[in-house]
């Protein structure tokens, strides 16, 4: 069941009480695995951070618990896929929404609530293990804040931002909870490293979408060694293989093809595909991933590219790639709000008229007759699920520019990578896995 996905490895604890015998992780662990509550007491007793969290049997308790810890929080169902029903709440009225959806969806399975930690960075661990060893498959570091689900995020082996002290302690807690969960397979862990910290998100006990990723990258196959633990031939412990070069995996997109669909990520996964590079450097990589995955950088100084940014945080963290975007030679245009903000502080933007103003120079007008390349837009958080009220002028010029083909980037931070990328790499030369390969090895673990 560990590599059949999240439908196989649901039936598992079923299949266990009936006396299947199940090659692999025991029915009752994969259960502690997939329950919230379970999951999140096994992490208390093995004294591994974790987000605050509560489980409730009243809307009100739940509420209170927010208030409490403060918004926003993020409702999390067991036993779901894909972040389905997944959601971050900004207010009560979100949170008893989405609790009533999440419970319609996971009615035998309890619902948590947790607190959303902003500003962190999502790591995960791929590996395996035979119930006592574990080998690191690698640590992935998503290019993307956490908030975005990891199907949607870019992910880049091996890391390139965290601390010896944080790969030191992504490894124990990974190895303390594959052995606490007696786990005999594939496992992925997704953490949260924010500052010193290190905390865990949730653990799946399968095969995840990123293995063959890893696999490629670092020149392993860690099915084989899933093979070698469900056959009880078992495996030494290691940590995961040191490579010289740089792997990326992008997200594809099907938002042209999905009539109605915002490009707006969040905890919910909306890629429909994915591309991963090699390359000598971290942004030849991204370069390559970012290429085979249909995205562009502004390398022509004519770009025409849009922004729109909610709050005066958003727009103060956004200054820099539209300071980059003006020495690069590109047209900046925004809304009034926007624009008024970025002029203050000396930027040379130009103004178009919001969508309900039905005023020209009017943007809209403007991404119809593809006088736009580019839409930056980083709306309100707390007011991604309130489209159709308060964003309708937003929602409005993403959907209309993805029916235009034009580029929609709702995440900055990619777009100032694979700025830096372009710039950084003029040329690349195409190599085969094994040329990459040639200095990997699988080191025993410390």
């Amino acid at each position: 069941t560990c590599v059949g996905g999240q439908t196989a490895n649901n039936l598992a604890p079923k299949l266990s009480k009936w006396n299947v015998r199940i090659l692999g992780t025991e029915g009752e662990n994969v259960d502690r695995a997939e329950d919230r509550v379970k999951f999140s007491s096994l992490l208390d007793s093995l004294g591994i951070p974790q987000p605050k969290w509560a489980k409730f049997s009243s809307i009100d308790d739940a509420k209170k618990f927010a208030e409490t810890i403060g918004y926003p929080v993020i409702v999390r169902p067991s036993y779901v896929l894909g972040g389905s029903v997944m959601k971050v709440a900004w207010n009560d009225r979100q949170l008893e929404d989405f609790l009533k959806r999440a419970a319609k969806v996971t009615r035998e399975f309890p619902v948590t609530v947790s607190k959303f930690v902003g500003g962190a960075m999502e790591v995960e661990v791929d590996g395996v293990c035979d119930g006592a060893n574990v080998v690191i498959g690698a640590i992935i570091e998503h290019l993307e804040q956490a908030g975005i689900h990891s199907g949607d995020a870019t992910m880049i082996i091996p890391s390139q931002h965290l601390s010896s002290y944080h790969i030191a302690t992504l490894n124990d807690y990974s190895r303390k909870i594959a052995r606490a969960l007696k786990i005999v397979g594939p496992f992925n862990i997704q953490y949260l490293v924010k500052g010193h910290e290190v905390s865990v998100i949730e653990c799946n006990l399968r095969a995840s979408r990123s293995m063959p990723f890893v696999s490629k990258v670092k020149g392993i196959n860690l099915m084989d060694y899933s093979a070698r633990a469900l056959l009880n031939l078992g495996i030494e412990d290691a940590d995961e293989v040191k490579v010289s070069h740089v792997g990326v995996k992008a997200p594809q997109f099907s938002f042209m093809q999905i009539d109605g669909a915002d490009p707006i990520l969040g905890v919910e996964m909306k890629s429909t595909g994915e591309a991963a590079c090699l390359g000598d450097n971290f942004y030849e990589a991204l370069v390559k991933a970012s290429i085979a995955v249909g995205s562009k950088a502004p390398t022509n100084p004519r770009w025409n590219v849009f922004v729109s940014v909610g709050t005066d945080m958003r727009k103060a963290e956004i200054e820099p790639l539209v300071r980059q975007l003006l020495w690069l030679g590109c047209n900046i245009y925004c809304t009034p709000g926007t624009a008024a903000y970025f002029k203050e502080r000396g930027l040379n933007v130009k103004v178009l008229n919001k969508v309900s103003d039905k005023v020209e120079p009017n943007v809209l007008t403007y991404i119809v007759n593809r006088r736009i390349d580019l839409v930056i837009n980083i709306p309100e958080p707390k007011s991604v699920e309130e489209i159709e009220t308060v964003m309708e002028d937003e929602y409005a010029i993403r959907r209309k520019a993805v029916e235009m083909g034009i580029q929609v980037v709702t995440v900055p931070s990619v777009l100032e990578q694979l700025i830096k990328g372009v710039s950084h790499v003029k040329e690349f030369e195409a190599k085969s896995l094994q040329e990459y390969h040639k200095t990997s090895e699988m080191k025993p673990a410390t």
